[in-house]
C-alpha cells in the first residue's frame, strides 16, 4: 500500500481547518487531495490530537509485532515432525517415547474387539 505524502500532523491540521469552518472543497483543492481522501482522513483521525495519533500508531505497531509472535508460536507448535517434541521457549521439552510393541498390540486388539488383523496379525493377545 502506498504511503501518504502528508504527515499525521498535516492531516490533523487540514481536519482542524474544516472544523473551524473552512469549506472542505477549498481545503481539498489547495492540498490537492480528493474529497474521498479527506473524508477517509476525517473518519480515521477525526477528534484526535497529535499525541493521541502517535499513541495510536505505537499501538498499531505493537499489535503487528504481537500478531507475528503469535503466528510464529503457532507455526512452531503445529510444525514439528513426528518424533520431535514441541515445546514453548523457556520450558523443557517432554520426552515422548513410542509405545513398546507389546503395548501397541494390546491397544490394537482392544480397538478391534479382540480380533487382531492387518499389520498386527502375527501378534496374538492372550488373556
Amino acid at each position: 500500500m502506498r504511503h501518504s505524502q502528508f504527515t499525521d500532523a498535516e492531516i490533523l491540521h487540514l481536519i482542524g481547518e474544516a472544523d473551524a469552518g473552512v469549506p472542505v472543497d477549498e481545503i481539498c483543492r489547495t492540498a490537492r487531495v480528493s474529497l474521498r481522501t479527506f473524508y477517509r482522513w476525517r473518519r480515521r483521525f477525526g477528534g484526535l490530537s497529535v499525541p493521541a495519533v502517535l499513541q495510536m500508531k505505537e499501538l498499531e505497531a505493537e499489535n503487528r509485532r504481537l500478531r507475528s509472535m503469535v503466528s510464529n508460536l503457532a507455526e512452531r507448535l503445529k510444525g514439528p515432525a513426528l518424533g520431535e517434541a514441541a515445546h514453548l521457549p523457556g520450558r523443557p521439552a517432554r520426552a515422548t517415547a513410542p509405545l513398546p510393541p507389546a503395548r501397541a498390540s494390546v491397544l490394537a486388539a482392544e480397538r478391534c474387539g479382540g480380533a487382531v488383523v492387518g499389520r498386527f496379525a502375527s501378534v496374538r493377545v492372550t488373556r
